[in-house]
């Protein structure tokens, strides 16, 4: 499972892709590396409430509403937004919207999975799979597999749900149970491919806002 230093990379990233010479600023990414991390925060909450991990801050609807209040809070008159911070408050709370729906993206792009329809349905999803062409059995497209006779939609992903108490080993909660005696484990990079986001969010980011203080 994708730590929460590689949303950050990837949040940075975001950040460095989407805001202007006026936008990026330190502040501004701050904010955008906050929203990318904060779904991985339910990692705390499920210490206290067993399941909750890839559910509580991983859902849908946390997005959904806070863009909805994004929208309509920038097309008052009076917004609170542009009153505080101008127009510039406006785009980066829509980067960072951004960042918080790619780093729900990294689980539940993930065999950990994520439950994304929670409160309304505990059921953890998993969009794992391949698309490509082998020369034995033609165009390769495992990623969904629809079944009208029943079956797995997500065929390659792990399975569970909130109210079945699924478990997700993390720092915080390593193990299904008591603790004692376990060891805990804090990953912050599992792959190549998890460093090399980092890196490259780093990289970006940290030029374009150098390249901002040499003007």
């Amino acid at each position: 499972m994708p730590s929460a230093l590689v949303a950050a990379g990837l949040a940075a990233l975001l950040a460095a892709a989407l805001l202007d010479e006026r936008d990026l600023t330190p502040r501004s990414l701050a904010v955008v590396v906050a929203a990318g991390i904060a779904p991985d925060l339910d990692a705390v909450i499920d210490v206290v409430f067993e399941g909750l991990h890839n559910a509580a801050l991983h859902n849908v609807w946390i997005p959904l509403l806070v863009g909805l209040a994004v929208r309509w809070d920038a097309r008052r008159p009076d917004s609170w937004l542009r009153s505080r911070y101008g127009d510039r408050g406006v785009r980066v709370a829509w980067v960072a919207l951004a960042a918080c729906c790619f780093a729900v993206a990294l689980d539940l792009f993930n065999v950990e999975s994520a439950a994304v329809l929670w409160p309304v349905h505990g059921r953890f999803f998993g969009v794992v799979g391949k698309v490509g062409y082998s020369t034995t059995e033609g165009a390769l497209f495992t990623l969904v597999k629809p079944n009208l006779g029943g079956g797995e939609l997500f065929p390659e992903a792990g399975s569970g749900t909130v109210a079945g108490g699924r478990h997700i080993a993390t720092f915080l909660n390593p193990a299904d149970g008591p603790d004692t005696g376990v060891v805990r484990d804090l990953v912050l990079v599992g792959s190549g491919w998890q460093l090399l986001v980092v890196l490259a969010g780093a990289v970006v980011a940290g030029g374009r806002l150098f390249r901002r203080g040499e003007r």
